[in-house]
């Protein structure tokens, strides 16, 4: 079962116990209906923060053991990438879409027990073939490492893992300045220029 099963599976269940509609668990949630939709639907998969926000909207908490770890392991999150990559989409719509994965893989790693992160990064990911978001993939593990005081995995320092000149997550300019002075350092040594509030969770 993948990660849009997954979520629809969860929201599905959520609404028929608490014998909510569509319309009724968006109002709660503060999102809009066709969200809800396409979540249930399986045409989207939510970042592991969204899909706690809707649960808890209803006095309920995500619980990490329904998410299964392998769907958002490193190796399954640059095979999603990938294949978003294939799908043939391009543009805004497929960096927002491959960054939203990005960020629910770092939501789980973070909400992980040692354990669990050491299964979820221990295997090197196949490379997706866009440097940038190899060296993503990469920093968000390195730095999830850094925050607990515990070694990366040896794949983390893959040559290939690394952007040359740095890539601003930003494509405007005048953001720049402030992207690198917040970026994690993680991400800068990885080449990948993100604020830390764009990486919050979407």
């Amino acid at each position: 079962m993948d990660g849009r099963q997954v979520s629809a599976e969860i929201i599905r269940s959520l609404r028929e116990r608490h014998h909510l509609t569509q319309r009724d668990l968006a109002q709660l949630a503060g999102v809009p209906q066709p969200t809800i939709s396409s979540i249930e639907s399986g045409k989207r998969e939510p970042s592991l923060s969204l899909l706690s926000s809707i649960v808890e909207s209803v006095g309920e908490a995500l619980r990490i053991d329904l998410v299964p770890a392998t769907p958002f392991s490193g190796v399954a999150t640059s095979d999603a990438i990938r294949h978003l990559i294939r799908r043939g989409e391009t543009g805004d719509a497929l960096e927002d879409s491959i960054l939203r994965r990005v960020l629910s893989f770092r939501d789980v790693i973070r909400r992980a027990s040692p354990q669990e992160l050491i299964s979820l990064v221990s295997s090197p990911p196949s490379l997706i073939g866009d440097t940038r978001w190899d060296a993503c993939v990469a920093a968000v593990v390195e730095e999830e490492c850094a925050r607990r005081d515990v070694a990366p995995p040896r794949w983390v320092n893959d040559a290939q893992r690394f952007v040359k000149p740095f890539w601003f997550l930003s494509k405007i300019p005048a953001l720049h300045q402030w992207e690198f002075e917040t970026a994690p350092t993680a991400f800068i040594r990885h080449g990948v220029i993100a604020a830390a509030d764009e990486l919050a969770s979407v």
